[in-house]
């Protein structure tokens, strides 16, 4: 008899209702563990230093809640005041489309993808990014939309703009950042816990930048690099 209920609740530690409660139960622990943080102060020479949301660090923006909106809006505005002042020297220069993307990926783009090897970005700030790195390579390709007699416009093809500067997809350079970032850290501590962690309870489901794909082999990790998608920032 007493193996019997060994067994039953033995079994019962693999059904997907008692997993679930596991689950529930360390997210109601991490719950209370970052209620618990939320509520400590901290002080410099007896004057309790103010908490903030997002604080600057190394030049990036982090958010408390480890959302990179913030810091990839900073990073796209950056970049513009950036190309505002590159393109008017390479337009004065009259330098040719490839030189104009060397210069490119050595200013604006440096300013653009800033610590973007662990942003996770949603589609929306991809696609930010991406119309912005397209139009940007219009420009330096003298390729630029042409207005129909109907009032619609026809738009070159991104595939076509890119490599008429030399350039690759945003998605692609964010890419070989991750695989960068990856291959240094992948062998130390810092990397398991992050992995590892635990996701609060009550916060939205959200995959971690070291969940993303890791290669530039797979597709799924690229965007689409047809038509022009990304061109509405």
């Amino acid at each position: 008899m007493q193996t019997e209920i060994g067994a039953l609740y033995g079994g019962h530690r693999h059904t997907r209702l008692c997993r679930e409660g596991w689950i529930r139960g360390k997210q109601h622990e991490a719950a209370e563990a970052a209620r618990v943080a939320l509520r400590k102060t901290f002080t410099a020479y007896g004057d309790e230093l103010e908490r903030v949301e997002v604080f600057k660090y190394l030049g990036r923006l982090l958010a408390y809640d480890d959302n990179d909106s913030q810091a990839m809006r900073s990073n796209l505005k950056k970049a513009r005041k950036s190309w505002a002042q590159v393109s008017r020297v390479l337009r004065a220069e009259n330098a040719a489309p490839k030189v104009c993307g060397v210069f490119y990926k050595a200013t604006v783009q440096a300013v653009l993808l800033f610590g973007s090897e662990t942003w996770k970005l949603s589609p929306l700030s991809l696609k930010s990014l991406e119309g912005f790195h397209i139009r940007a390579a219009r420009r330096m390709a003298g390729m630029q939309p042409a207005r129909n007699p109907d009032g619609t416009w026809t738009y070159p093809n991104s595939k076509d703009v890119l490599k008429a500067v030399g350039l690759k997809t945003i998605g692609e350079y964010i890419g070989v950042r991750r695989e960068t970032i990856a291959r240094f850290i992948v062998d130390r501590p810092i990397f398991a816990l992050c992995r590892d962690g635990e996701r609060r309870r009550g916060s939205a489901t959200r995959t971690f930048w070291w969940e993303q794909p890791l290669t530039l082999d797979d597709p799924e990790a690229l965007p689409d690099r047809e038509g022009d998608e990304g061109d509405g920032a």
